[in-house]
């Protein structure tokens, strides 16, 4: 890719602001009428001294934002106690580094884990530094090449040799590559020697920004499902494949919400998100949306194919009860197995964030945590979807292996007993209690009391469900209509009052919007406002539909209410998804006002200082190393 092909996606996204502004030197050039080349070298107020003064600001810029980041690596390297010598007397060797022994890895009490972690970030922020250093060098010059070739002069030239080749960004452009080569010599110290084992920990991932497959898989996939359902509706009477799909809707949430959460992905990568960052995620080694939409493509046939011989039982000769058990099982068994298949590492990332999710407020909360907690908010139906799993082989468990005909068999004996009201209540309300919980915590460590009114947001959920269960339990006595009446108005008033709160919430504090720009913000990662008004629009709508179904869930004697809850729970999935758009966006803008490219060493740091149960007893060194004396690096 050229210059001149999308200089944007060649450009680190946090960094985007500390870049040169080529469009803009690019811009005074095509202004001919405005240069006077003779006056260049004798007034600074001279037309054409103004492209050179904006060149030379622009070059203080890149300078100082390269030196500090240059002098930040310079600090963090000797926190790992690695100092450059210069051996030869002349020149620094890229080869040569020795260890302190009074570096904090000996003093400590440290993780070695964390520590090749924050090595492998360290790394890759200064691979960043030299693609920084190497565009916008190129940057300046061909910004004055392109001067020189369109007034026929040789200012540009005698810019780039005064000016630029004697300035840091050209004088001190071996450095990144001589730290890297230090922490590369590190870390097969710390992996014993084994040089492929460490330079494969410290690979670069590559800036993928542009995507080039033409064939949608969503497309293909979603054809294939249609084709399916199609045919199951030819087929199959309507009754009963209404009943026998309610074992299935929550599944089908689930499949809904990883092709969306695919899209996300993509539009993220588009639109460069660093959402590997966000998320703390390693960035050599993680799931793309190419991933996601494998993950959803494979479970959507499984599931097409799971509903086909639970609705033609004699193909497969297995009882048309225990289809639903089968497909659940497998998807159980996709997200627990304990081998190294089935992208291991990301169901790690994933069970480990859940257990933070279910110890809230147990422990700190960090934005993954939160997020987590957002969707399990829009996941709700999927829970109660598997509650009404469990109900039903609770009570059709010996009726599943008799040989009667499926039409005698009661598919849609859901109920869970006279406890069932009570418990989709707590279902409910477990998803808003995590988030509640997790902002109690974050009000415990930081003691800002915005953390409070966000833990209030989520308590108006309380009450929606509160109200909602007492109006449907007075409704189904038809002798307290009075009763009924007051709990639906007192629902309708915090429904009110919590879709209120929640859509502003949403567009001012998770989205960032209402700042400025109309009813938007400054700046602006998506290339379209209209997307902006789109979702305003779309989070209000949807939100509204999310509290109805609050109340159409719990109706289980109204089978019209229970075909709208089945139509609004994928509208709420929807929602999240496009939620998930802007409130990443929010926070990749906090990223790049802080020009944040790389998971904050610092912290990674902080959690090794306070670690002081885990004991680093055995360190695997080259030959000759000692716990007394760590040899110079060869």
């Amino acid at each position: 890719m050229t210059l001149s092909d999308h200089p944007d996606l060649q450009m680190i996204p946090e960094w985007k602001k500390q870049y040169i502004s080529y469009e803009t030197l690019k811009s005074m050039l095509k202004q001919k009428d405005r240069l006077d080349l003779s006056c260049y070298g004798n007034s600074q107020r001279s037309v054409t001294g103004e492209f050179f003064t904006s060149c030379e600001e622009e070059l203080n810029k890149v300078n100082l934002f390269y030196s500090d980041k240059l002098s930040e690596a310079h600090n963090r390297l000797e926190t790992f106690g690695i100092v450059a010598q210069d051996v030869s007397g002349s020149k620094v060797q890229g080869d040569n580094c020795v260890i302190r022994t009074s570096s904090p890895i000996k003093r400590k009490n440290t993780n070695i884990k964390q520590i090749k972690m924050a090595v492998c970030e360290l790394y890759l922020s200064l691979a960043f530094l030299q693609k920084y250093q190497e565009f916008n060098y190129r940057c300046f010059c061909k910004i004055t090449i392109m001067y020189d070739s369109k007034f026929a002069s040789e200012h540009g030239q005698k810019w780039r040799n005064e000016r630029l080749d004697t300035s840091p960004l050209n004088t001190d452009r071996g450095k990144c590559e001589h730290l890297r080569s230090k922490l590369e010599t590190f870390m097969i110290q710390l992996e014993g020697g084994d040089k492929l084992r460490a330079m494969k920990r410290l690979e670069v991932p590559a800036m993928d920004k542009t995507l080039v497959r033409h064939v949608s898989p969503v497309n293909m996939l979603l054809n294939e499902t249609s084709a399916s359902e199609s045919a199951v509706f030819n087929e199959t009477d309507l009754e009963l494949l209404k009943p026998q799909l309610k074992l299935y809707k929550g599944s089908f949430l689930l499949i809904e919400f990883l092709f969306l959460i695919g899209l996300n992905l993509y539009c993220f990568n588009t639109s460069a998100i660093n959402h590997k960052l966000i998320f703390g995620l390693d960035p050599r080694d993680h799931l793309s949306c190419y991933h996601i939409f494998e993950i959803a493509g494979v479970l959507t046939v499984c599931w097409c194919a799971s509903v086909l011989a639970s609705l033609h039982p004699p193909v497969l000769s297995i009882p048309q009860q225990l289809h639903p058990l089968l497909f659940h099982s497998l998807l159980l068994f996709l997200l627990l197995n304990p081998f190294s298949i089935f992208h291991a590492p990301a169901r790690r990332w994933l069970m480990v964030t859940m257990c933070k999710v279910l110890a809230a407020p147990f422990q700190p909360v960090g934005f993954s945590e939160c997020w987590l907690a957002d969707q399990f908010n829009s996941l709700s139906p999927l829970f109660l979807g598997l509650r009404d799993l469990l109900c039903f082989y609770q009570i059709n468990w010996r009726e599943m292996w008799s040989d009667s005909p499926p039409s005698a068999v009661s598919l849609d004996c859901l109920d869970c007993g006279q406890y069932s009201m009570a418990v989709t209540c707590l279902i409910q309300c477990f998803p808003p209690w995590l988030r509640f919980a997790q902002c109690l915590r974050c009000f415990w460590d930081t003691g800002h009391s915005l953390h409070l009114l966000n833990a209030g947001k989520y308590f108006t959920v309380f009450l929606m469900v509160t109200f909602a269960g007492l109006y449907n339990m007075a409704r189904e006595r038809s002798a307290l209509l009075v009763e009924g009446r007051i709990y639906l108005y007192i629902w309708a008033v915090a429904t009110c009052t919590g879709v209120l709160v929640t859509v502003s919430w949403d567009l001012r504090m998770d989205w960032g919007l209402l700042q400025g720009n109309g009813l938007l913000k400054d700046e602006l990662v998506y290339s379209q406002q209209l997307y902006y008004y789109a979702a305003m629009l779309a989070d209000v709508l949807l939100r509204v539909s999310w509290a109805i179904n609050i109340l159409l869930a719990q109706m289980k004697d109204s089978s019209a209410a229970a075909t709208a809850s089945a139509l609004l729970a994928p509208l709420e999935v929807l929602r999240r998804c496009i939620w998930n758009l802007f409130r990443l966006e929010n926070e990749q803008l906090k990223n790049c006002e802080k020009c944040c490219a790389v998971r904050d060493f610092w912290n990674i740091w902080r959690d090794l200082e306070k670690d002081q149960n885990m004991m680093l007893k055995e360190t695997k060194l080259p030959a000759g190393g000692t716990d007394a004396e760590i040899h110079p690096c060869i």
